[in-house]
């Protein structure tokens, strides 16, 4: 849609609506190589909690990242998230616990796991990948699909 004065005055809902789309999309696709690399640095759940609550606040939002009352998320808002309310594990045979259990928990191995991994690998690194690979996958699915839609727009740079 062109920003014309044809649209500014008969079609301004739709104009406002597209240039809205226009700015998130350029947020988005802008701020993801950002925290991708806040994502790499990351040493803590703690820290990746951070950077889920600030990549929502900059519009990385999606289902998958949102509240759940049954989900990872089990918050009323992510901005105001606790460490509480987030729920990791489920997978190798861990349990479902929040973030102060995995925390508390650091110095724990995944010893006679039955799952072929390391028998010293730590617990607490495998939940930081889940959380960090949870965060990445969506933070990237949201910023292709709004480089996708700028390239289409004709507004890629």
């Amino acid at each position: 849609m062109k920003n014309n004065i044809f649209n500014r005055i008969f079609r301004r809902k739709k104009l406002t609506e597209y240039l809205q789309k226009v700015d998130k999309s350029k947020t988005l696709v802008g701020w993801y190589p950002h925290l991708e690399q806040r994502l790499k640095e990351a040493t803590s759940l703690g820290q990746l909690l951070a950077i889920h609550r600030d990549a929502w606040n900059l519009g990385f939002q999606n289902p998958n990242l949102g509240p759940c009352p049954w989900g990872m998320f089990r918050t009323k808002s992510i901005p105001e998230m606790t460490p509480e309310e987030v729920y990791l594990g489920g997978i190798w045979g861990l349990s479902t616990n929040n973030i102060p259990f995995w925390s508390q928990n650091k110095d724990e191995t995944m010893a006679g796991n039955g799952f072929g991994i390391d028998e010293n690998k730590l617990i607490y690194e495998l939940i930081m990948q889940q959380y960090r690979r949870h965060l990445r996958s969506n933070f990237y699915e949201l910023s292709s699909q709004a480089e996708l839609w700028l390239y289409e727009q004709g507004l890629h740079q």
